[in-house]
């Protein structure tokens, strides 16, 4: 027990041995956060959180660097720099699809929170950006599950639909009606469709209670106007 303390010591000391190490920690843990988003099909995978994660501990040695070479330098200036850059990085992986679908949000915040783990590996604060690499594990596997449970049941749901442009509209809203729910927003979708009998519509329903919404879904696309239905998850959680 003594000699991990004394390794873990040894390791927030600033020498080229424990700056080799904490790199090499960085990009372990940043490739094992981006393995966990490559496996959900997002466009920032393993190379990306590895070098995010790395580059992030990089700066932060840099400037603790400086500080030890000319003992003035600010040694927050370059890693808070870092954490405001990172958010450049992050809008290019939030994408909003045809279908009003939001999709990266997660992946992006994931991002910020790797370079902050990056920036706690090259601090040298090892204990801490363990801890931090566990949560942010926590976060995007074990409450993914929660958050999808959540959406699923929520009062009130957004779907995309593709229907008859003659009587699908109204045979929708029958449903809704039929069911004691409402409908809260109707907005025409701009997407040309292949058969000049079809429109697309977006539907925000209030089901007014905790209902299952694969089951309005399934439910939905029963009939015969409906040719394509697909829920719109707005809260930018990366479920798939």
């Amino acid at each position: 027990m003594n000699s991990i303390i004394q390794g873990i010591i040894y390791l927030e000391s600033f020498n080229m041995v424990s700056v080799l190490i904490r790199l090499l920690i960085a990009t372990v843990l940043g490739g094992l956060i981006g393995l966990e988003r490559a496996s959900k099909g997002q466009p920032a995978g393993v190379r990306t959180f590895a070098l995010v994660c790395v580059g992030a501990a990089l700066s932060t040695v840099a400037n603790l660097y400086l500080y030890e070479t000319t003992g003035n330098t600010d040694t927050a200036r370059i890693p808070a720099a870092v954490l405001n850059g990172i958010g450049f990085l992050g809008v290019g992986t939030i994408v909003v699809t045809g279908r009003n679908y939001v999709r990266g949000i997660t992946t992006a915040a994931t991002l910020w929170a790797s370079a902050a783990l990056g920036i706690t590996i090259g601090s040298g604060y090892i204990i801490g950006s363990l801890i931090g690499f566990v949560a942010i594990i926590f976060i995007v596997i074990a409450l993914s599950r929660a958050s999808q449970n959540q959406e699923e049941r929520a009062a009130r749901m957004s779907v995309y639909i593709e229907l008859d442009k003659s009587e699908g509209l109204q045979k929708v809203f029958d449903y809704v009606h039929d069911n004691d729910f409402e409908v809260a927003t109707l907005e025409k979708s701009k997407k040309a469709m292949l058969n000049d009998k079809d429109t697309a519509v977006v539907i925000t329903i209030d089901l007014k209670k905790h209902t299952k919404h694969s089951d309005i879904t399934a439910q939905l696309s029963e009939l015969e106007c409906v040719h394509y239905i697909e829920e719109i998850r707005r809260t930018g959680d990366d479920v798939k």
